[in-house]
């Protein structure tokens, strides 16, 4: 069994009939395209891929499992002293 590199999966393509090779391009294209699309921003304004968002709630959901959290009342009590 061949080992699947970028040159065995290019000839692969190669050897679909034009209409396919266009529309596999089409596939993959849309697929860059919405994971590169902005989807959110930040409170400071950075606008946030599909990706980085998601890897943004990552985030926020393993200092959850950590226990990195404040409670409802505990953080009204903190923001009053703003």
């Amino acid at each position: 069994m061949n080992p699947i590199t970028v040159d065995s999966i290019y000839n692969d393509i190669m050897l679909l009939p034009t209409a396919n090779r266009y529309e596999l391009y089409d596939r993959i294209r849309k697929d860059f395209h919405y994971e590169s699309e902005v989807v959110a921003y930040t409170t400071a304004g950075k606008p946030l891929t599909r990706n980085e968002y998601v890897e943004q709630i990552n985030v926020g959901l393993r200092q959850i499992e950590s226990g990195k959290v404040i409670a409802d009342d505990e953080l009204h009590r903190e923001i009053e002293t703003w």
